[in-house]
């Protein structure tokens, strides 16, 4: 056997190239001989490691396997880097326009915190522009902003352990030494609602109202109102997306309900706590449960468990990757 014919390199008929389409053809199997012949020593070094290629290798695995499409979206809890960003749909685009996507179905496998309501509607118009049919895949968690996401899906893949959350959007708010910290909107919404009402008590119990007045007086009052926009936004595009796409067959009344649950057990509880997929198919979405043992789901938390990691050990915000490759999102301090 020739060392061309063994090692992957294919014939080129130079006749039908013109200069240009040769070297990018030279060019195309020459990385196609390097990502798939580096030798037994490189290839257990990048396992060792949880090199990048490890991870494309997987995602291609997956998907010939499943006959899907798939994109993986990692973000770093804790962070506000880690937050969905107007980035992100130009960056899933990237990837989306420089893999060849076939007539298979695309799959978002997504791990985040949650971030900006109108980016992640941002999100899903480009996904759904790219492929006839999208699921979201939830291997570990999709809060926030994240579960709007997935709202925008088909479907929605999770296993026993999957969690969504309450769909109140994560606010970014910038403390007086410049550290930017996230909380639910609402919890700004209660605590200024709470001040203006113990200022009240205070005032006509005949108490002092001082300490609620100094603490009122050093609150933005614009930014509460943000506050209120964001939440009226999110419940907006929540019942646009659902009504678009996943419960496109159900009534407004329907939608409506399914939102202001989504809404409701956030503000009951708090803001982190988790929907499992029973909840979510009760709350009206629908849930494709995966047996955790499965096939299928083996191989999604494989592919979730590299990624994250590599996330948090290389310290990114985000980690966003397809068969073909990566974008790595650096977590950098921010300041205003």
């Amino acid at each position: 056997m020739l060392f061309s014919e063994r090692y992957g390199y294919k014939k080129i008929d130079k006749t039908l190239l013109n200069k240009e389409n040769k070297e990018k053809e030279i060019n195309k199997i020459h990385r196609e001989f390097l990502m798939a012949n580096r030798g037994f020593i490189f290839d257990l070094m990048d396992e060792i490691s949880n090199a990048s290629t490890v991870h494309q290798r997987l995602i291609k695995d997956f998907e010939e396997k499943f006959k899907v499409n798939l994109v993986c979206y990692i973000a770093l809890f804790g962070h506000p880097a880690g937050a969905i960003g107007h980035e992100d749909g130009e960056i899933i685009e990237n990837i989306l326009r420089s893999i060849k996507l076939s007539e298979n179905p695309l799959y978002l496998l997504l791990h985040t915190p949650g971030g900006s309501p109108e980016a992640a509607a941002n999100v899903i118009r480009v996904c759904r522009s790219y492929s006839k049919r999208f699921s979201v895949i939830i291997p570990n968690a999709a809060m926030s902003a994240g579960t709007l996401i997935a709202m925008g899906a088909d479907d929605i893949i999770m296993s026993d352990t999957s969690k969504l959350g309450p769909i109140d959007p994560q606010m970014i708010f910038v403390q007086e030494k410049g550290v930017a910290i996230m909380r639910p909107a609402k919890s700004f919404i209660d605590a200024y609602i709470d001040l203006i009402n113990s200022a009240k008590h205070a005032i006509a119990t005949g108490q002092p109202a001082t300490p609620f007045l100094h603490l009122l007086n050093r609150q933005d009052p614009s930014w509460i109102i943000e506050c209120v926009r964001a939440r009226n936004a999110t419940e907006n595009l929540a019942k646009e997306v659902l009504k678009r796409n996943m419960l496109k067959d159900k009534s407004e009344k329907e939608i409506n309900s399914v939102v202001k649950r989504f809404f409701e057990i956030g503000d009951k509880n708090t803001h982190g706590r988790p929907i499992s997929p029973e909840e979510a198919e009760d709350f009206g979405l629908k849930i494709r449960k995966e047996n955790k043992y499965s096939e299928f789901w083996n191989k999604v938390w494989e592919i979730y468990v590299r990624t994250e990691l590599y996330t948090r050990n290389k310290r990114l915000a985000k980690y966003l990757c397809a068969r073909h490759g990566g974008i790595e999102v650096q977590a950098r301090q921010i300041n205003f």
